[in-house]
């Protein structure tokens, strides 16, 4: 049975699910002697009933889940998390600063329109554009997009931001400063086309069952709100002859052991949460349905630096140095977790880290 290339995973996440926006959903090769099952549906928890479908107006995970298999970016990520070519076949710059994205010519929508480099236009303009409110806003302009802050904080119209439609299938974007990762920074939910007709002629409602029109592997095809959303295949989308999943439900089961008691039942097929005193368990009796993947993010203990004692640096050096990550990690969460002595998740790509001396400490 072979349904995993599409979302990712035929497992349950022990509590370090990916993170939202980390990867898409790209179309399967299936291996050769692979055979697949009869009935091509998945399942899967996503942990809540979503606030919403709009990809410039959602801030949470389970949103972004669904939001990936509805919405196609200029850039995907593969299963590696590798950046690989979405409705953009690709893109160059010369110097980190002007970047030039070609779009697929039979990119189209759901209902047939082409996907073009004005979608992308008018969505940045929208994510930025004080009127959308979106929590996400702030994320345009950490990309350095031209101009981008300054419409953020109603100092500049959305027509000034820097993106351009050169021509149909060509989009420049300036930014102030180079950033040679910008492309990943594409992946994000937040930075994912909306059709702007759709959007103009129904307003808040554009994401209801009757309106959606997407331009990824999936289509919305039932909403019924607490219960379940159902997602079928895209006939339009330029890759629909390499989909392997016909359906996806999304089930909002926010209890972790209901969640499991389902999964473990048949009735799911996936699930990214396990309550920590079943992990062990399920690791030893299931091991091939557990997998641990990272999630971008760090816990830490915040103190109260107006309140004595912890008003004296020397104090909260010593708290520091007196937690025992290791021990915390191992035995007390014990679901995979990574000891953090430092605040950027080690998930983080690319990053280098430099143990400070007293993590050898016993």
């Amino acid at each position: 049975m072979y349904k995993n290339k599409i979302t990712q995973a035929l497992w349950m996440s022990a509590g370090l699910a990916v993170s939202a926006g980390s990867f898409s959903v790209v179309a399967a090769q299936v291996p050769e002697g692979v055979k697949l099952a009869d009935s091509q549906e998945l399942v899967r928890n996503n942990g809540s009933e979503v606030e919403s479908l709009d990809p410039q107006k959602v801030s949470g995970v389970p949103e972004s889940n669904i939001i990936r298999d509805l919405l196609e970016g200029l850039i995907n990520q593969d299963d590696k998390g590798n950046l690989v070519p979405g409705a953009a076949s690709s893109w160059e710059s010369s110097d980190n600063k002007v970047w030039t994205f070609h779009l697929r010519q039979d990119a189209k929508w759901s209902n047939g329109d082409p996907v073009t480099a004005e979608d992308f236009v008018y969505t940045w303009r929208r994510l930025a554009d004080p009127k959308t409110a979106s929590p996400y806003a702030s994320y345009l302009s950490m990309t350095t997009m031209h101009n981008a802050e300054a419409i953020i904080n109603g100092k500049a119209v959305p027509d000034s931001l820097g993106v351009e439609a050169v021509d149909p299938h060509s989009l420049k974007v300036t930014l102030d400063k180079a950033v040679p990762y910008f492309p990943a920074m594409l992946v994000h939910t937040s930075m994912k086309p909306v059709h702007a007709k759709t959007v103009a002629a129904h307003g808040d409602k554009w994401t209801s069952v009757d309106n959606y029109v997407s331009n990824g592997a999936y289509k919305l095809d039932k909403w019924v709100v607490n219960e379940r959303i159902e997602l079928v295949r895209n006939e339009n989308y330029w890759d629909n002859k390499e989909t392997i999943i016909n359906k996806v439900t999304y089930l909002p089961i926010e209890n972790q052991v209901a969640a499991m008691n389902r999964f473990l039942a048949g009735e799911i097929d996936l699930t990214y949460e396990v309550p920590n005193e079943h992990f062990k368990r399920l690791v030893k009796e299931h091991p091939d349905a557990v997998k641990v993947t990272p999630y971008l993010c760090s816990y830490y203990y915040e103190f109260n630096t107006a309140r004595k004692p912890f008003d004296d640096v020397r104090v909260r050096k010593a708290l520091s140095y007196a937690i025992d990550r290791d021990v915390i990690a191992k035995f007390i969460v014990g679901k995979g977790e990574t000891p953090a002595y430092n605040f950027t998740p080690l998930a983080t790509n690319g990053i280098e880290v430099d143990l400070p001396d007293y993590s050898s400490l016993s």
